[in-house]
C-alpha cells in the first residue's frame, strides 16, 4: 500500500455494550455478557450458549426489521459522527457492507409471519448497503461483500487499497450479523457449538460460540486524532483445499499472512502482537496455529483472540474486532485472551493469559473464514 489510510472515525454495538470506553474497560477487567438461545424452533428441548446484543435504554424488542435498521443506522451514524464529517464529505464517501447472513434475519422474521410464504425473497446483496447509502444521502458507490467470517475484513481491505490508489477519497465500512436461525441452527447441526466457557487455542476447547455484532469504521487519507490507527497493507486469498475448510497445514494461511507483511513493508520482527482468528474450533485453530507458526519461524509475538469478550461475530468480525483490538491498544493494552488454560502441545503457541501492557505498535490482523477465504490485515499506530 502506498499511502497510509486512517481509521478516521469508528462505532460499534456488541455484547458488550456500545460505549467504546465502556466496552474497553470490560475487556480490561475480563467480564463478558452471554446468554442462552433456545433451539426449539428444530424441536429440540435444549439451549447453547450466544453473545446477544443489549437492548437499549431497557426498551422492549421490536420486531426483526425495525430493530436491524435501527442499530444498523445507529451505528453507522455514530461512525460517521466520530469521524467528523462534513456533509461534503459524506457525499464522496464510499458505503462497503460485510456480512455471512445479510439480509436473513428480516427473511426469517417475515417468513414465519406470512401465511404466503411462497412468496417471500430475500432483499437481495446490494440492497443493505444502498439503504445505508439512502440513509447518508451519499452519492458515492457501494460495495457488498458475504465471505463467510472474513466478510467485513474484506471490505476494510478492498476499500483501504482504493484509497491508498485514489479510486476513492474514503469509505465507511460496516460489518454486520444479527442472530438468525438458518447460522445458528446449521453450527449446532454440525455438532461445532461449545457450552462455555470459550475456549480458543485450549487443549479442551470444544468450539465456537456465536454473537451478534454491527461495527462501523470511516476510513480516510487524514486522521482524525494524532495516534490514529492506519492500514499498512493486507492480503486475501480462497484456499481451495476443500469446500468448507482450510488446508490444516496452514500452507495457504501463511501464503496470506506472508503477503499481507510484504504489501505493508515490513518484515515479521516489527509485529508487535497478533490478532488471531482464533475461533476455538479445532481444525481452524490447528490451521491458523501451523500458518503462524511457518510465517514466523520461533520469533512469534504475542498473540491473542478477541471472540471470548463477543463471540464469534461471523462477517462482522472483521471491523468489530479490529475496532475491539485498536481501541484496547490506545486505551494501552492489549487483552488477554479468556478461556485459555491448557497448551495445546499440538499447536504449541499459548495466547495471551493476562492482558500486555502496549500503547503503540504494528500488528497483525488474521481472519479465515469458512469455505476458506483468507484475509490478513495489518495495522499501526506508531507516530
Amino acid at each position: 500500500m502506498q499511502n497510509r489510510v486512517f481509521l478516521r472515525g469508528k462505532a460499534v454495538h456488541c455484547a458488550l455494550g456500545e460505549r467504546i470506553d465502556d466496552i474497553v474497560t470490560c475487556m480490561r477487567e475480563r467480564r463478558v455478557h452471554m446468554s442462552d438461545m433456545s433451539l426449539a424452533l428444530i424441536n429440540v428441548d435444549y439451549s447453547r450458549p450466544y453473545f446477544r446484543l443489549p437492548e437499549t435504554n431497557g426498551n422492549p424488542t421490536p420486531d426483526n426489521e425495525t430493530r436491524f435498521y435501527e442499530i444498523l443506522f445507529r451505528v453507522v451514524e455514530q461512525a460517521t459522527a466520530d469521524a467528523g464529517l462534513t456533509r461534503e464529505e459524506i457525499d464522496r464517501t464510499a458505503v462497503f457492507f460485510g456480512s455471512t447472513s445479510i439480509d436473513i434475519p428480516i427473511y426469517e422474521s417475515r417468513y414465519r409471519s406470512s401465511s404466503h410464504i411462497l412468496s417471500q425473497t430475500s432483499s437481495g446483496y446490494g440492497n443493505i448497503a444502498n439503504e445505508v447509502a439512502a440513509r447518508l444521502n451519499t452519492q458515492a458507490a457501494c460495495y457488498t461483500f458475504t465471505t463467510a467470517c472474513t466478510s467485513s475484513a474484506n471490505g476494510v481491505l478492498f476499500a483501504s487499497n482504493m484509497i491508498a490508489q485514489g479510486f476513492i477519497e474514503r469509505a465507511l465500512v460496516v460489518g454486520y450479523d444479527l442472530f438468525c436461525n438458518i447460522g445458528f441452527c446449521g453450527f449446532e447441526a454440525m455438532k461445532l457449538i461449545s457450552p462455555p466457557p470459550y475456549r480458543p487455542f485450549d487443549k479442551n476447547r470444544q468450539g465456537i460460540i456465536m454473537g451478534e455484532g454491527c461495527g462501523a469504521v470511516v476510513l480516510d487519507r487524514k486522521s482524525a486524532q494524532p495516534g490514529d490507527f492506519y492500514c499498512l497493507g493486507g492480503a486475501n486469498a480462497c484456499d481451495t483445499h476443500s469446500v468448507t475448510t482450510h488446508d490444516p497445514q496452514g500452507k495457504a494461511i501463511a501464503v496470506v499472512m506472508r503477503e499481507a507483511l510484504r504489501q505493508a513493508g515490513i518484515d515479521t520482527g516489527e509485529i508487535d502482537a497478533v490478532k488471531a482468528h482464533a475461533t476455538g474450533s479445532y481444525h481452524n485453530d490447528q490451521t491458523e496455529c501451523n500458518g503462524l507458526k511457518q510465517v514466523f519461524q520461533g520469533r512469534m509475538p504475542p498473540v491473542t483472540g478477541l471472540k471470548p469478550f463477543v463471540g464469534h461475530t461471523v462477517g462482522a468480525c472483521g471491523v468489530v474486532e479490529l475496532i475491539l483490538f485498536s481501541e484496547a491498544v490506545k486505551h494501552g493494552f492489549i487483552p488477554a485472551t479468556l478461556g485459555f488454560e491448557s497448551l495445546d502441545e499440538g499447536l504449541a503457541i499459548a495466547p495471551l493469559a493476562e492482558s500486555l501492557p502496549v500503547q503503540t505498535g504494528t500488528f497483525l490482523l488474521n481472519y479465515f473464514g469458512f469455505g476458506g477465504n483468507c484475509v490478513s490485515l495489518v495495522i499501526s499506530n506508531k507516530p
